[in-house]
């Protein structure tokens, strides 16, 4: 019998402004114990459904057959009426916002989802306000925007919860908020609130009494302004000018009191014990949040073993207290540090490829921690490529040195040395400077031999140049005793010396010189030849003189050993010429003793 003693008066405007069609609805229903008052604002473009309709009816319908203020009845019948948006969109996907407000005559509880509005009016100003489910909402939250430009905001529809989502995100329900007599409720949509603020429907309730006057009032006051396109406009107002008071209420205190002492020691006794363990556990939240500052603080300063051990201990802590969300993100951020230290050892172990896989993968969850220590891994990977480069140039190097290419290899162990050097790899630039000392200790080994050799080799060739000046003169005077030779007649020994000459001459490459001498030898075989036939008819006179003399005729023996040593002259027979003459003082001796 609540809706008997108490005293709700309800009215409201509803027409489409500036456009053709009126997608606002609004309804409301008194039962005896509840009663509910729904009003939406239809947001799709669809011209044959009214989605706010359906959704007030669908809202309206379930409340009047299960009413409640319940939240999670609430959150039934907005389920209920996003379901039934979507069952029945065809054209286009229907869409609404809505607010809904449940009373029990005492007090109100109120859900919204998207930008229709409640306000809640009492002695001259807002008691409560609903807040949108807009990004504009969000940016006057942080303070952005200002709450006056709200209205005016572009951003203002853009909505993140309407009814008509595939799933219904969280809606905003409220606390109950208790009434007292004279307090006034009003349900709105954006055709009201972006043209009219609260403060002028203030002054609209100070200044009249029927809640007609009222809302035509305020509706004056918006199309006074003239607005160049006015949106769907909606505004219920309830005057509460009775509420509900239960008649038992004093007895039932009275109960309630005697009820309540024994519970209240035995709540006395287990809040002493609560506030001592409630006490344990902020101090260990505390040291929990301390543990988290700590480990910022530790990567911060690179000193990634102390953060991990940091955040090991701030999971323990909310693991001990079921602090679920905190336990989630230390468990993240331990496993996030835990990686990163893998990829440490693996980098002082020289595990370069194990190194990078670790490096690269915090880097891809470093956006999940707030890029907490990337530039710790930027740097690692840094060093983890320079590492891997310096190790691919020592092998480049080795791999040049194998095949011979010296000078490739020493231009990559020195790139290798400088990487190490400028990354501080000690133990690399070792390796680089030990390859470079052996590369050098064996260029030097290759430049001593080549000096041997080289020296050898000019010795060689002074010795062969020596040796064929030596051949050369030797052959040249080998010429000139076949010349002179030639000259006095002796061809047989000038063909000797021009042979020996040619031979000479052919074993030092001199076949110009050699093939000279080929003429003169050919010429003194032609000589012997003549001197030959000379001699033989030399011979034949020096024979038959000796047979002359020998027969007592040295007349005649002389006559023909003359005609003997003539030939022997003219040929350069010298010893056979000098043997006529012996013979000849003979004969002459002899003709001068007869």
């Amino acid at each position: 019998m609540r809706k008997i003693n108490s005293d709700f008066k309800t009215n409201f405007i509803s027409e489409e402004g500036t456009f053709l069609q009126n997608k606002d609805y609004f309804a409301f229903v008194e039962l005896d114990n509840y009663a509910c008052y729904v009003i939406a604002d239809g947001i799709d473009d669809d011209l044959v459904l009214d989605s706010a309709n359906i959704v007030v009816e669908s809202i309206i319908r379930n409340f009047t057959e299960n009413p409640s203020m319940k939240k999670s009845t609430i959150k039934k019948y907005l389920n209920a009426a996003n379901d039934e948006l979507i069952k029945r969109s065809k054209n286009v996907r229907l869409k609404a916002s809505v607010t809904i407000l449940i009373t029990n005559y005492n007090k109100v509880r109120y859900a919204v989802v998207g930008n229709t509005r409640f306000y809640l009016f009492r002695d001259g100003v807002i008691r409560h306000k609903s807040k949108d489910q807009s990004l504009t909402q969000e940016l006057v939250d942080k303070e952005e925007i200002s709450l006056y430009t709200a209205s005016k905001h572009i951003e203002r529809n853009n909505l993140y919860s309407y009814l008509g989502e595939n799933i219904l995100s969280k809606p905003y329900i409220s606390k109950k908020l208790k009434l007292v007599d004279g307090d006034t409720f009003s349900l709105l949509t954006k055709g009201i609130w972006e043209n009219i603020d609260e403060y002028e429907m203030l002054d609209a309730l100070d200044n009249g009494n029927e809640i007609d006057e009222i809302l035509g009032d305020i509706e004056e006051m918006m199309l006074s302004k003239q607005p160049k396109e006015l949106e769907n406009y909606t505004l219920s107002l309830t005057f509460v000018d009775k509420i509900y008071i239960n008649p038992k209420r004093n007895k039932l205190i009275k109960k309630i009191i005697l009820t309540a002492i024994p519970i209240l020691l035995v709540l006395t006794i287990g809040l002493v014990i609560f506030n001592i363990k409630r006490k344990e556990k902020i101090n260990n939240i505390n040291e929990m949040n301390g543990h988290q500052s700590s480990a910022a603080h530790y990567i911060k300063n690179k000193n990634m073993p102390k953060a991990n051990e940091e955040y090991k201990q701030a999971f323990d802590i909310a693991k001990k207290y079921k602090l679920e969300k905190e336990k989630s993100d230390f468990d993240r951020d331990y496993k996030y540090t835990d990686i990163i230290l893998q990829g440490d050892a693996a980098l002082k172990d020289k595990k370069y490829e194990d190194a990078l896989d670790k490096y690269l993968l915090a880097l891809e969850q470093a956006e999940d921690v707030d890029n907490l220590a990337k530039d710790y891994i930027l740097e690692k990977l840094d060093i983890v490529k320079n590492c891997i480069k310096v190790m691919d140039l020592l092998e480049l190097g080795d791999e040049s040195l194998e095949a011979g290419n010296k000078e490739e290899a020493e231009k990559n162990y020195k790139e290798a040395k400088n990487l190490a050097t400028d990354y501080y790899l000690k133990d690399e630039r070792k390796e680089a400077m030990d390859k470079l000392k052996d590369l050098y200790t064996e260029k030097a080994a290759d430049d001593d031999k080549k000096k041997k050799e080289d020296d050898d080799k000019k010795k060689q060739e002074e010795e062969k140049k020596k040796s064929d000046e030596e051949g050369q003169k030797k052959a040249i005077d080998l010429r000139k005793n076949g010349d002179l030779s030639y000259m006095s007649g002796d061809y047989i020994s000038a063909k000797m010396y021009y042979t020996m000459a040619k031979q000479s001459f052919e074993e030092l490459n001199l076949h110009s010189l050699a093939n000279d001498l080929e003429a003169k030898i050919q010429l003194m075989d032609r000589k012997i030849n003549e001197v030959a036939s000379k001699r033989s008819e030399a011979e034949k006179y020096e024979k038959e003189a000796d047979n002359k003399y020998a027969a007592g005729d040295p007349n005649s023996a002389k006559i023909l050993y003359l005609l003997a040593k003539e030939i022997y002259e003219k040929e350069g027979l010298l010893d056979e010429s000098k043997k006529i003459e012996e013979k000849l003082a003979v004969v002459e001796k002899a003709m001068s003793n007869n």
